[in-house]
């Protein structure tokens, strides 16, 4: 996404947690497209102290955003095959694929709604699940790698919801100033439309990419998969009109699209941000 973005003349603001792997990571973009405007970004995001520090960075360089990419995910403890808790008390899967975004989502909020055209697109995943875990989101009864990654899919997934709002306008082409978070999130992305979208000014979509070829895939279920390169997604969501047309495109479910479920998940992520 990154890539093709920035072959769009997009400025690509890209996200890591090892500065040497973003600095890969943007020579390699250079190579691929040598007039972009591109940016890095480091944080740890099992940290809400450094998710804070990184939304004021970005936002005191970039008042406007068009699109926010919420893509960063672990998996199985940070690799570990055990349940880790950070620093902060937080189960680690929690902490990266569903406090995080929901934290950075809200912090860049003015940001992408100043942009007057602008899009927060979470990915979530068909692997979503574990919705009996919603009143013990840190896993402390039952925990496994798998269960602990799709309790987060099923909390990103409740974000957005299939029935978008629309409005008649038609929707300003997609601009370009993007922030793609490396490498998920749905259930707040449901809420997160719910309360604030105003299409075509601000809409929220959440996606499940596909059977890709990552770390991950590769780590919790098999080696194989489509090229991240095929896996082109998140940027039809983020540039094609009808995505600014309406919003809550999402993978839907049961506790997708209950609002007393998805309140309480949004009590209790507001609490711990």
């Amino acid at each position: 996404t990154a890539e093709l973005l920035a072959k769009e003349g997009c400025t690509v603001l890209i996200h890591g947690r090892n500065p040497a792997k973003i600095e890969s990571t943007l020579a390699e973009l250079r190579a691929l497209a040598p007039d972009a405007t591109l940016h890095g970004f480091q944080a740890d995001l099992s940290s809400m102290e450094e998710v804070r520090g990184l939304a004021a960075e970005v936002s005191g360089r970039f008042p406007k955003i068009h699109g926010l990419l919420n893509n960063a995910g672990t998996f199985d403890g940070d690799y570990t095959g055990r349940r880790v808790v950070t620093s902060e008390g937080n189960e680690y899967s929690l902490a990266v694929n569903v406090l995080a975004p929901f934290l950075l989502t809200s912090l860049l909020l003015g940001a992408v709604r100043a942009s007057g055209a602008g899009r927060v697109l979470a990915t979530s995943s068909i692997s979503k699940g574990a919705g009996d875990a919603l009143d013990d989101l840190q896993l402390e009864r039952g925990w496994s790698g798998h269960r602990a990654y799709s309790l987060s899919k099923l909390c990103d997934a409740m974000m957005a919801p299939a029935e978008g709002r629309r409005n008649a306008r038609r929707a300003r082409p997609a601009q370009c100033m993007k922030v793609v978070t490396d490498p998920h999130t749905s259930k707040e992305i449901m809420e997160m439309h719910e309360r604030y979208a105003e299409p075509p000014k601000l809409c929220f979509h959440t996606m499940d990419p596909g059977t890709v070829d990552t770390k991950m895939l590769r780590a919790g279920w098999w080696d194989g998969g489509a090229s991240v390169r095929t896996a082109t997604t998140s940027f039809r969501m983020l540039t094609r009109d009808s995505y600014q047309e309406a919003s809550g495109s999402s993978l839907g479910g049961g506790e997708v699209r209950d609002p007393e479920l998805r309140a309480r998940l949004w009590s209790d992520l507001d609490a711990w941000e």
